[in-house]
């Protein structure tokens, strides 16, 4: 949901540079005709038909170039599952591919020079302000009456779940874009961990309370629990709030501020008794830092927390000299992989009005942008029932999880079961050479998720999620993954540029350094400066009308 807009200010030569592949070409990749629609020669438009059930969707095949961008770096075309599905549906794709990390530019000069795809794929392929901004602009059509013709299984989907309808729509009514869901997810993203054979050591308790914290951390510090005879080289507490990942959810400390009876979260905003509410003009928020301050000054807190990057974070974490005492992150298995054993769940403290509260994270929905089609498509139904073979319950899976026959096996009871994979091959590496995996378009939901054994992962995660459930508080609470309007999303990029940048500052500024009571009055003074009460208005006005549809 980041509002962030490029210059458009283009050369022939970048351009030139920027639309060339990221990702080398598939070895059996074929040039796409000169027009993309490659309906047999001859054959009118009157005569085109789509099959509206069943396989193929098309008698003759019909050619679309679609954008996508990998993790990766693996061509779509070499997919087994895209393959297959060009077999089963007579829709032969030629993929325009791109690396992440060279997307967003490659993106911005295909909608600014207008030499657009037929259709975008895959999770994030879109942000929320590309739907909004360039669906305003006709680049993007309306799918609504497409889902209801071509689209039984994403309509089922819909049908059943009105509150995934409501999230995927714009502020006119419209469907631009197509979702990814994953029901698998947990309700809790940050999970904190403290270290039980620590504790055991030094003959300590779990802590519950602020006071036992500090105490513990304390003895972390100085008490030489990893048993090798240096009391320097432990760290009691690690995080990461990192300025090149400032919306990270899984690593940070907000829903730590819930100590001080208010959560916090990576845009700052949260919802109390219905109103939207700006935390750091909060006297909770200020607590919560002075308080996370006194740990800092006491060498509790990892002097790197504000600047290591996820791969340095999780190495401290791995280390098999077990320097960490205390830290966040996704779950034990994928953040500290061999050490896992030493680390318990933690629960949340017992905050100043007597409760134990942490951060819900309605994330079902990964991504709202994660198939699209342009106004260059011809037949956009054709590529509505396409993408609909993704929202099939098994084809979900496959994507998700893994290729059957690869990775899952379908048992006589018709459940899923992951295979045994060859030895040095990792679940991650044997998802992602046969189906896109993390890149796709899917939805994997309850009813098919009850059908699968869960692997030590997915379990872990479901352990976890039934461990925070007593303390998570209302979905209500957390700020909705709203749509802003053209005109919110132009007056945002803006003000929240700015308005970000000073409060991470002097978030990060305040823990390591000190000075938030003695400053919390200027520092009030310059938000206003910078017209935070417009910029909070419009995350109202915006959750008002998301909460009356």
């Amino acid at each position: 949901m980041k509002k962030r807009f490029m210059s458009t200010l283009l050369t022939v030569t970048v351009m030139a540079s920027a639309l060339t592949a990221c990702v080398p070409k598939a070895a059996n990749e074929t040039a796409a005709p000169a027009a993309t629609k490659a309906v047999e020669a001859g054959e009118t438009q009157a005569a085109f038909e789509v099959n509206k059930e069943g396989l193929p969707i098309v008698n003759q095949p019909i050619t679309y170039e679609i954008a996508a961008s990998t993790q990766k770096n693996k061509n779509f075309k070499e997919l087994e599952f895209f393959q297959k599905l060009e077999t089963d549906t007579n829709v032969i794709v030629n993929w325009n591919m791109s690396s992440d990390d060279g997307w967003n530019e490659k993106k911005s000069l295909l909608f600014a020079s207008n030499t657009l795809p037929d259709a975008f794929y895959g999770q994030d392929i879109l942000k929320d302000v590309d739907i909004i901004k360039y669906a305003s602009q006709g680049m993007l059509i309306p799918l609504n009456d497409l889902i209801d013709e071509y689209a039984p299984n994403l309509k089922a989907i819909l049908d059943a779940n009105p509150q995934y309808r409501k999230q995927i729509t714009a502020p006119d009514g419209n469907i631009y874009s197509l979702p990814t869901i994953n029901e698998l997810n947990p309700t809790t993203h940050d999970k904190l961990f403290i270290n039980k054979t620590w504790l055991d050591n030094l003959g300590l308790q779990v802590p519950e309370t602020r006071e036992e914290l500090e105490t513990v951390l304390q003895a972390f510090k100085d008490g030489d629990p990893n048993g090798n005879g240096n009391t320097n080289d432990e760290i009691p507490f690690s995080f990461r709030m990192s300025s090149s990942d400032p919306y990270n959810r899984q690593q940070g400390i907000q829903s730590l501020f819930g100590t001080f009876g208010q959560l916090d979260d990576i845009y700052h905003f949260v919802i109390n008794d219905g109103d939207v509410v700006y935390t750091p003009m909060t006297e909770p928020y200020k607590e919560a830092i002075s308080w996370f301050h006194s740990l800092y000054e006491k060498g509790l807190v990892d002097k790197e927390a504000f600047t290591h990057d996820f791969n340095v974070y999780v190495a401290k974490i791995q280390d098999p000299n077990k320097i960490v005492g205390m830290f966040l992150g996704w779950s034990g298995n994928a953040t500290a992989a061999a050490n896992k054993d030493d680390y318990a769940a933690m629960a949340p403290l017992i905050n100043t009005n007597g409760e134990r509260i942490w951060r819900t994270v309605d994330a079902k929905i990964i991504s709202k942008g994660s198939f699209a089609i342009t106004s260059k498509a011809e037949h956009p139904e054709v590529l509505m029932r396409w993408i609909d073979q993704s929202y099939d319950p098994e084809s979900s899976l496959e994507i998700c999880q893994g290729l059957l026959g690869h990775v899952l096996e379908k048992t006589g009871e018709g459940r899923y079961h992951q295979m045994q994979l060859p030895e040095g091959v990792t679940l991650d590496t044997a998802i992602h050479d046969y189906s896109p995996g993390n890149d796709g378009t899917f939805a994997v939901m309850q009813p098919i998720i009850e059908k699968l054994d869960l692997n030590a992962n997915l379990t872990e995660r479901k352990e976890l999620d039934a461990f925070y459930a007593p303390y998570n508080v209302p979905a209500d609470e957390m700020y909705p993954n709203v749509f802003f309007t053209g005109d919110e999303i132009e007056e945002i990029g803006v003000l929240q540029t700015d308005i970000d940048s000073y409060v991470a500052q002097k978030y990060a500024g305040w823990i390591v350094e000190g000075g938030v009571e003695d400053e919390w009055d200027s520092f009030q003074k310059k938000l206003q400066d910078m017209n935070v009460e417009r910029y909070i208005q419009i995350y109202k006005d915006a959750y008002a009308r998301y909460s009356a549809e």
